[in-house]
C-alpha cells in the first residue's frame, strides 16, 4: 500500500515529529511505499497532503493534534484514501472516541496493522468544511478558542482550565439567543431558546476528554444535537463534572436530539469551531454526509 505521513519538522524531542518518523520506518519495515510529509507549518501541511490525496496515495497519516486530524478529514473525505490518526497533540478526541491507543507503541501497531472503517462526517455547508469529531457554537465555542490561548504544556487540561475561566464570567455574561432548525428522520422543526452550549457532534468526545456526547454513533447517518439550557456558575461546575463521568444527560436542562442536519443562528459574535478549530461566525448550518471517509481503527 502507498501512504503519506504528515508531521511537524523535528526539533528538540518533538514527539510529534518522532512519532511520525517511527510510523515512516515501520511502514517501510512492513513493505510499504511511504512518502514523509516534514511540514514546517500548517499551509505547508494542508498543501503537501493534499497534494498526496490527489496522487491516489492509500492512506493519509497524520502524527498530531486533532486539528490536523481536521485537515485529513477535510482532504479525504469523499475520496478513496484513508485518514491513520497518530495522537500527539493536546486533546486528541477523535483518537479516544474511535478507541485509537493514544500511547505511541498502541498508536504505531493500530496504524501497521489496523482495520479501515468507513464513518459520517459532519459538513459544514457555507464553508465546504468537513468535520470528524464535533462542532462548538455556543459558551463552548468560546472555551475551545480560549484553549488555545493557553500554555501548551498543559495539554488536555487547558480545556478545563478555560472552561473553569468560562463558567466564573457566567453572573456577567448575557444569556446566547439561538434559533435552531433540525432536519431528521420526523421532518422539520425550529425553536428559539438560549443556550450555554450547542454542539452537533459525530463522535462522543470533545474538549480534552469530555464525554460530552456518549451516545453519538459515527456510521449512523444522523449526528447528535447537545444543546444545554442557561445553568448559575455552580450549577455549571456540577455539569462539567458530571460531562467527564458521561452522567450529564439525565439533567434537566440538557437536551440531546438526533438529526440529520441543524441550522445555527445566534449571536454574530460567536466564532463556531469544529475539532478544536476555528471554523467561523454564525449562522451556520452542519449536516450528516454518511459514510464520506475511511479512517484506520485497531481491530
Amino acid at each position: 500500500m502507498r501512504y503519506a505521513v504528515a508531521h511537524g519538522r523535528r526539533s528538540g524531542r518533538g514527539g510529534a515529529a518522532a512519532l511520525g518518523a517511527e510510523a515512516v520506518a515501520r511502514l517501510r519495515a512492513a513493505g510499504h511505499r511511504v512518502t514523509e510529509i516534514e511540514a514546517g507549518s500548517y499551509e505547508e501541511a494542508r498543501a503537501r497532503c493534499g497534494a498526496a490525496v490527489a496522487d491516489g496515495v492509500d492512506v493519509l497519516t497524520v502524527a498530531g493534534g486533532d486539528g490536523l486530524v481536521s485537515l485529513a478529514t477535510q482532504l479525504c473525505a469523499g475520496t478513496d484514501t484513508a485518514v491513520g490518526i497518530l495522537p500527539a497533540g493536546t486533546g486528541n478526541d477523535n483518537a479516544r472516541s474511535l478507541g485509537i491507543p493514544r500511547d505511541p507503541e498502541g498508536a504505531l501497531a493500530t496504524l501497521v496493522e489496523g482495520d479501515l472503517r468507513i464513518l459520517d462526517t459532519l459538513h459544514v455547508a457555507e464553508l465546504d468544511r468537513h468535520v470528524l469529531g464535533s462542532v462548538n457554537a455556543a459558551l463552548d465555542a468560546r472555551i475551545a478558542h480560549r484553549a488555545t490561548l493557553l500554555p501548551r504544556p498543559l495539554g488536555a487540561a487547558s480545556y478545563t482550565v478555560a472552561a473553569l475561566v468560562e463558567i466564573a464570567r457566567l453572573r456577567w455574561t448575557p444569556p446566547l439567543h439561538y434559533r435552531l432548525t433540525l432536519t431528521g428522520p420526523h421532518g422539520e422543526d425550529t425553536q428559539e431558546l438560549d443556550a450555554l452550549v450547542v454542539v452537533p457532534a459525530n463522535l462522543p468526545y470533545l474538549g480534552g476528554g469530555l464525554h460530552l456526547s456518549p451516545g453519538s454513533d459515527p456510521a449512523d447517518g444522523l449526528l447528535d444535537l447537545v444543546v444545554v439550557r442557561p445553568l448559575s456558575p455552580s450549577r455549571a461546575l456540577a455539569l462539567l463534572h458530571a460531562v467527564r463521568a458521561g452522567r450529564h444527560t439525565s439533567m434537566p436542562e440538557v437536551e440531546v436530539r438526533r438529526a440529520t442536519r441543524v441550522r445555527i443562528e445566534g449571536p454574530a459574535d460567536v466564532v463556531a469551531h469544529g475539532d478544536g478549530e476555528a471554523l467561523g461566525p454564525l449562522p451556520l448550518t452542519v449536516e450528516v454526509r454518511p459514510a464520506s471517509v475511511q479512517v484506520v481503527v485497531p481491530r
